[in-house]
């Protein structure tokens, strides 16, 4: 395993304001880190070049950006919404959005990019429902993305924040099917540590039943729903059991922070010896 982390590391400043990722590539760069994760969901949530003509042009000078300092991006993640509410409004530009970061992503080389599954919450039977939904909302996705040689692993979600209901893919049982039913040799699964530990999963058993299905992680820790998106050791995971069980399934992918609120709030002259700390972090959890 590498250490890798997305660009949401740096992309959130206090105020409200918003990083350019070329700001996220240098910065992070100076720090140390040599492999991120192109974060297309923070991109698609703000208004950025993403959602304008000339959207892949930016994409080329964020490649060339990277080059410059020696980075290289390995994973990516995707925007996303809940398909499944036929209610919903701004389908087209949700879609839009998701096709410009699967192509952006195989502008970048990036071989897997990130994406979440949707909840048919108005059924009565939601875990069928959200099953056969998904499967035709991923089959162009993963068309798509095998036409720019890119594959998409579909992350572990969380239902804490909105219990009593639950989310579809909170568990490793229902993420596996839902792969195992995609016939594309270009899906994946991402595991999401944090969101196991929310959910109180046994992740030595979850990765051991996700198995080679293991193509990307979110690393970040927590203290419950309301303090998530964490450096490591700043909340309640086990991080030596989440290190031993990627081991013992032989993960051979990036260890990819996405610790979206570490310095939030942290002033722009702190940023850097911030970043030296969250690779030290890093470096120390990869030893074990």
């Amino acid at each position: 395993m590498r250490l890798s982390t997305s660009t949401c590391l740096v992309f959130n400043r206090p105020g409200g304001r918003k990083a350019s990722i070329e700001d996220c590539i240098r910065l992070c760069a100076g720090a140390g880190y040599t492999v991120m994760d192109m974060n297309f969901h923070d991109c698609a949530t703000f208004e950025t070049p993403l959602w304008h003509s000339g959207w892949e042009s930016w994409v080329h000078t964020i490649n060339e950006t990277a080059q410059t300092y020696g980075i290289e991006f390995s994973q990516a993640h995707s925007h996303f919404y809940n398909y499944c509410d036929p209610a919903i409004t701004g389908r087209d530009v949700y879609d839009e959005k998701i096709r410009r970061g699967i192509i952006g992503a195989g502008i970048l080389g990036i071989p897997w990019t990130v994406i979440h599954a949707a909840t048919d919450f108005g059924s009565a039977t939601p875990v069928a429902s959200s099953k056969k939904k998904a499967l035709e909302y991923f089959k162009p996705l993963l068309e798509l993305a095998a036409e720019h040689n890119v594959g998409i692993a579909i992350e572990n979600l969380w239902e804490l924040n909105i219990s009593p209901q639950r989310r579809y893919t909170t568990t490793a049982e229902e993420l596996v099917d839902l792969v195992d039913s995609l016939p594309f040799s270009n899906v994946g699964i991402c595991w999401d540590a944090e969101h196991a530990d929310i959910m109180q999963q046994d992740q030595l058993a979850a990765l051991s039943l996700v198995g080679d299905r293991l193509k990307a992680t979110h690393i970040s820790d927590n203290k419950g729903r309301y303090f998530d998106h964490l450096l490591p050791f700043a909340g309640t995971t086990d991080w030596p059991a989440v290190m031993k069980a990627l081991k013992a399934v032989g993960y051979s992918g990036d260890f990819t922070y996405e610790v979206l609120h570490y310095i939030d709030n942290t002033p722009d002259e702190l940023v850097p010896g911030a970043l030296r700390y969250s690779v030290d972090i890093g470096n120390y959890l990869l030893s074990l």
